[in-house]
């Protein structure tokens, strides 16, 4: 075993935090690069399941070296250690290049030590476009590299982008730069070659990364898959707020039966559990959609969701975007309610209890009923209202208010602000006793429970509450007219968990009455 390892750990880390210390914030941001932290670096590494033989080790945006450092490393102080190794880094920034070279360096002389061979190269080119030349052609069979490791840039990428159209070449047309790393360094790997990356948790669901997530799937088996409790720990010395996942996958392999799913902070306790594979991905999702329940009362919550009758679609329901997007209409709003304006409903008037009008804040609260602004307004009647926004932080991820028809009675139409999604019937209200009973079933804990397990961002999509499972209409509209719908619906969700053989969801906290607007 490797003497002295904590040592080797303070170095790395203390040259890292210069490159921190020493690259302009904005310069950073331009990139959309985050230099990996050694407590961080060390969970990658310790996702590797076999170092033995002869290693080329890819660092994909190596930023410092520290990634790529501290998985050599960790692979010389394995059980199982290489017989050489060849780490390949490439980064783009020449500042960052220098680091990564120190870092390395370090780590040549730990290999010197062992009597194993070592050597690197980094290298200064686009990473994309040099994947795409090295793999272009190549099975996995040619392919070289034996492992990949990587925090790869967080980027959002147009439809015409360059990476975008390189990644395309690579699988899949992908809407961030990360997703891109992921699928090249993917085309790098021979056979059974591992890849461990840190991204952010948003590919995991979605439609803008359902074909990422069709090629990296079909092109590796997924093994394990890591989540942070916090979104500020894994970064914290870089201001980064962002829901993070380690995830390991294997070139090539058939899908293992089982994936390791873990859930702790850097330096905290772990809770670890084994999943069948099929209930990280169902295999008759179409989306792909990535599952993590965190815990065995995720995992029922899944389990129940997928029992319950109908969706959105089946009861006659869609979900849509509020119409008004402020700034292209802010020519309509106003700061009072005046003659011949109605009122207009941000993410501050929804809570679980119903929806307040004036919300807080200093935002508008009225919009012009013009004819210009016709097809903005949504006519009086009864919806549901769900925030579009939150936050892993936050009580709830979903919050879903009943809008009556009796909030407004003076207005025949109101404007709904895009960041909150409603509920309604191809354009028309719902009843009464479905609105409220579609909210009192969205804010219940089971739903909370389920949507956190496979929800990578602070967004709640019209995308994700159309692919929720729901009780049946009658169902809904029994809770819609109980004298307390959150009760009554979570009676029944009790009772139908007993029913299907699915039990231990948790008791729900009831997080407000239904009401109408106050």
């Amino acid at each position: 075993m490797l003497t002295g390892i904590e040592t080797v750990w303070d170095d790395l880390e203390a040259i890292r935090r210069a490159a921190v210390a020493e690259i302009h914030p904005e310069c950073r941001k331009d990139l959309g690069q985050v230099l990996t932290p050694v407590p961080v670096a060390r969970l990658l590494a310790e996702m590797v399941s076999d170092w033995r033989g002869d290693v080329e080790l890819v660092d994909a945006g190596a930023g410092a070296g520290t990634l790529g450092a501290v998985a050599a490393i960790s692979a010389l102080s394995s059980v199982g250690r290489p017989a050489s190794m060849r780490v390949l880094a490439w980064e783009v920034d020449p500042e960052l290049a220098v680091k990564s070279k120190q870092t390395l360096a370090l780590v040549s002389e730990r290999f010197d030590e062992a009597g194993i061979p070592f050597e690197f190269e980094v290298l200064t080119e686009d990473f994309l476009h040099g994947a795409v030349q090295r793999s272009t052609g190549l099975s996995s069979q040619e392919a070289t590299a034996t492992h990949a490791i990587l925090n790869p840039p967080y980027a959002k990428l147009s439809s015409t982008s360059n990476e975008r159209m390189l990644a395309e070449r690579l699988g899949a047309p992908v809407p961030n730069l990360y997703a891109a790393f992921m699928l090249a360094a993917s085309a790098l790997l021979t056979g059974g070659g591992e890849m461990v990356a840190i991204t952010p948790r948003s590919f995991c669901n979605g439609p803008y990364f359902k074909r990422f997530r069709r090629a990296l799937l079909g092109q590796n088996g997924l093994c394990s898959i890591r989540v942070f409790e916090s979104r500020m720990r894994a970064f914290a010395d870089q201001d980064v707020l962002q829901e993070n996942a380690i995830t390991h996958l294997v070139r090539g392999r058939v899908q293992p039966e089982k994936v390791r799913v873990q859930v702790g902070d850097p330096g905290g306790p772990v809770a670890e559990r084994d999943v069948p594979s099929e209930e990280v991905v169902f295999p008759a999702d179409r989306d792909v959609v990535i599952h993590v329940a965190e815990s065995e009362s995720a995992a029922n919550a899944a389990a129940l969701m997928h029992e319950l009758p109908a969706t959105l679609e089946t009861i006659g329901v869609d979900a849509s975007t509020g119409p008004v997007v402020d700034f292209r209409a802010r020519r309509w709003l106003q700061a009072e309610h005046e003659p011949g304006s109605v009122p207009l409903l941000y993410p501050s008037s929804v809570d679980a209890g119903g929806v307040s009008w004036p919300g807080s804040g200093n935002r508008p609260i009225a919009i012009e009923d013009v004819g210009a602004t016709a097809s903005l307004l949504t006519p009086r009647g009864n919806y549901v209202l769900v925030k579009r926004f939150s936050s892993k932080e936050e009580r709830r991820r979903i919050v879903a208010g009943p809008l009556l028809a009796d909030a407004f009675p003076e207005c025949p139409r109101f404007g709904i602000e895009n960041h909150v999604n409603y509920l309604h019937r191809h354009g028309r209200p719902l009843s009464r006793q479905l609105a409220i009973g579609l909210a009192a079933f969205l804010n219940h804990e089971l739903v909370d429970v389920y949507f956190r397990s496979f929800s990578g961002h602070t967004q709640v999509n019209a995308t994700d509450l159309r692919r929720l499972r729901i009780p049946d209409r009658a169902a809904l509209e029994e809770f819609g007219s109980a004298p307390c719908p959150h009760e009554a619906c979570d009676e029944w969700i009790h009772s139908f968990g007993l029913a299907v053989g699915v039990s231990g969801i948790g008791e729900v906290d009831h997080v407000g009455q239904t009401s109408a607007v106050r």
